[in-house]
């Protein structure tokens, strides 16, 4: 029987956790596979989840207890560093504990990554719960993604993953940083399946809208060199503007078509238009600079450093 790692951050989310282990033991039934949970706890104090839940549902697994709080995507590339360090995994499946990512889409995501054309089945939302300003706010950012980096991002973390695609993103330094546009920049071959997104199981999610413009925001960061490339051909593109407007300015000055002090306003805000444009591109130009490519290895080491404890199921 084919055994799937299933890769779940949990923060201050003891309730959920606990419930999602009993409905994974169900899929696991139904679907005649074999499922390892890893559980990655992430700094919680108050409700982490407890090693006992993934063994009272009939399941086998751990839960990773890390030293201090890194954040849910930080803590999915950490699960991913120890999966690929195990023997005997089939496959990997990472998904959120608090039961919007529905344990009962798993089977149609692996099956997908059976078929040696794909590295990844990703899931689309086909149906979301949110409210029609987070709906709106969501449109608003893919266009926004689009225009900077040429990328289309329409998944999040819900996700299978074959052994291969685990060792690729493992190794990357961009999969802290956001997992679902380190799948799009490794260039795994992916496919989308249309999947409906579930409502918690207990309790209020944790993420606010600042969070949510963080999150969007390191998603641009992954593709800082091709954010960069663009904003460089748009100066270029913005500095012939300003060069025809200044040059036509003078032009109408000479020649006494403009009116008193036309040419100061046209200059100044042509060169304040410019420096602007140059600044954003030097804050991207520093941002990308900051992430140092390393090894595969070391990477995965970094990761993994950030484990206190593994607690196992009996």
């Amino acid at each position: 029987m084919p055994t799937y790692a299933i890769i779940m951050p949990v923060f201050e989310d003891q309730e959920s956790f606990a419930e999602l282990c009993g409905h994974l033991r169900q899929i696991e039934i139904l679907a005649s596979l074999n499922f390892r949970v890893i559980a990655v706890d992430d700094g919680s104090l108050r409700a982490p989840p407890q090693v006992s839940a993934i063994s009272d549902a009939g399941l086998h697994g751990e839960v990773l207890r890390l030293a201090r709080n890194v954040g849910h995507q930080t803590a999915i590339a950490v699960g991913l560093a120890y999966v690929s360090s195990l023997s005997g995994i089939d496959g990997c499946v990472i998904m959120d504990s608090d039961g919007e990512d529905k344990p009962e889409a798993i089977p149609v995501l692996v099956e997908l990554i059976k078929s040696p054309d794909h590295d990844v089945a990703v899931a689309e939302r086909a149906k979301r719960q949110e409210s029609f300003v987070f709906r709106l706010f969501y449109a608003v950012y893919r266009r926004f993604f689009k225009l900077l980096t040429g990328q289309q991002l329409r998944f999040g973390n819900f996700m299978a993953l074959t052994p291969q695609a685990v060792d690729r993103l493992a190794g990357m330094h961009e999969t802290p940083t956001h997992i679902a546009a380190a799948v799009v920049k490794a260039k795994l071959r992916r496919l989308e399946a249309p999947i409906d997104r579930g409502t918690r199981y207990a309790g209020r999610s944790s993420m606010s809208f600042s969070t949510l413009v963080l999150h969007g925001m390191r998603a641009v960061m992954v593709f800082s060199e091709l954010v960069l490339t663009r904003m460089a051909v748009m100066l270029i593109a913005l500095a012939g503007g300003v060069s025809m407007a200044l040059g036509a300015a003078i032009v109408a000055k000479i020649m006494g078509m403009a009116t008193p002090g036309w040419l100061t306003t046209v200059t100044g805000f042509a060169l304040s238009l410019f420096l602007q444009a140059g600044l954003v591109a030097m804050i991207t130009l520093i941002v990308s600079s900051l992430g140092q490519i390393e090894t595969p290895p070391r990477v995965k080491t970094r990761a993994l450093e950030f484990i206190r404890e593994i607690e196992r199921a009996a």
